[in-house]
């Protein structure tokens, strides 16, 4: 087969006149139309070098695969794509080859790029694209802190409630809940100060039982908690509303909730971690079973974990595009082997992003009003409080 290319090429070669002499692109496009791969590939590949750009070495890693044998082209597509450094070029690099342990890398690069652009519709497409990946973790935990962060912004119950009921496991649920009571605790002081006499701050009382109770037949029991807890303030301690809820169970509602909301936190904290944990010990011998054991052992919390673990990827990439640069193109060897780490199965990552995104896409492709502004997609209401000092407190 190999002849009669050569012989078909030659004969193409002295037809054409030599003001219109073929060029070596067009030898190879001959030769693949001849399905002749072998002979194509060192020509190709001669070609990949001499211009040298991402689209070329990717174009040969993928269509000359098993020629490529000690991954040559594929290893300077990497190269390329490691220094053009964009989300389009690393996706891209991924559909070369999905089994290579390089691909590890180009998840973790393409992860930084979007972690930089704070981006939460960027985080959910990472989270539904790569669900069983360390870093569709640290992409929640993002989410949750820029959601969490323009609910204070905007300081409005209902937008509190909202980050509760979207983000289920978030660290931050607890406070979001102790912020929401305050922010209406200040609207309801306001209104007793316009008191000015009993009956009206008996009205308010009044009121403020009626809404728990509503809010409690529709199962909203953010709402009718925090209603309930208001009624505990010294402010209400003559009313006969106060009076009336001192015999119900309904007073001891706000203690039940944060107990269950703690609870929930915790575990939810502590699944992430051991998913996490599992990941690592997955990848690779030398990040699961040495620095997991130490990490267990000095007690780091979640996002130390991760931190750690990015820290010591980005050491690994470092070290092989080091040796790359260095002409070590002999193709994934044993040294370099050890240094790849393959991409962990994430069983548990997988479990915990399953059940904790459902209300996330979904509040992304249809939300309320108080998660349109939680997502950035609404200005906060003008009416909206600032935080009180003592509010801030302690808010990271």
């Amino acid at each position: 087969m190999k002849t009669i290319s050569y012989i078909i090429i030659l004969l193409i070669a002295i037809s054409v006149p030599r003001v219109w002499s073929i060029t070596d692109k067009e030898i190879v496009q001959a030769l693949e139309s001849l399905e002749d791969w072998d002979a194509a590939y060192p020509l190709a590949y001669q070609i990949a070098q001499q211009e040298n750009t991402y689209q070329l070495w990717r174009k040969i890693a993928g269509k000359y695969a098993s020629f490529d044998t000690h991954q040559r082209a594929y290893l300077q597509a990497w190269q390329h794509a490691y220094r053009l450094n964009q989300e389009a070029i690393f996706r891209d690099f991924l559909k070369i080859n999905p089994d290579s342990p390089f691909n590890r890398y180009a998840i973790h690069a393409l992860f930084k790029l979007i972690k930089a652009s704070k981006d939460i519709k960027k985080y959910q497409a990472f989270i539904k694209e790569f669900p069983n990946v360390i870093e569709s973790i640290e992409a929640l935990l993002k989410t949750h802190e820029i959601t969490f962060q323009r609910a204070k912004e905007v300081n409005e119950p209902l937008v509190y409630d909202a980050f509760v009921e979207t983000f289920y496991g978030a660290k931050q649920i607890p406070q979001a809940i102790e912020l929401a009571f305050h922010a209406e605790k200040e609207r309801v002081e306001k209104d007793i100060s316009k008191t000015k006499s009993y009956e009206e701050r008996e009205y308010i009382a009044r009121g403020l039982f009626n809404e728990a109770r509503i809010a409690e037949k529709a199962q909203n029991s953010l709402v009718a908690t925090r209603k309930y807890r208001l009624l505990n303030l010294k402010l209400f301690i003559e009313t006969e509303v106060f009076t009336e809820l001192l015999d119900r169970e309904e007073r001891l509602a706000y203690q039940k909730l944060m107990l269950e909301k703690q609870a929930e936190t915790t575990e939810s904290i502590k699944e992430m971690r051991e998913a996490v944990i599992e990941s690592l010990q997955v990848e690779t011998k030398e990040l699961g079973d040495k620095v997991t054991l130490e990490l267990q052992a000095q007690g780091k919390n979640l996002e130390e974990i991760i931190d750690e673990q990015n820290r010591l990827l980005t050491e690994k990439l470092d070290t092989v595009n080091k040796n790359l640069r260095q002409g070590y193109m002999g193709g994934v060897g044993a040294d370099l082997a050890e240094l790849i780490p393959f991409v962990g199965h994430g069983v548990k990552i997988a479990k915990v992003i399953g059940r904790m995104s459902p209300a996330i896409v979904r509040a992304l492709s249809k939300p309320n009003k108080q998660q349109a502004i939680l997502l950035g997609k609404e200005t906060k209401p003008a009416n909206a409080l600032p935080l009180a000092p003592s509010q801030r407190e302690g808010e990271n």
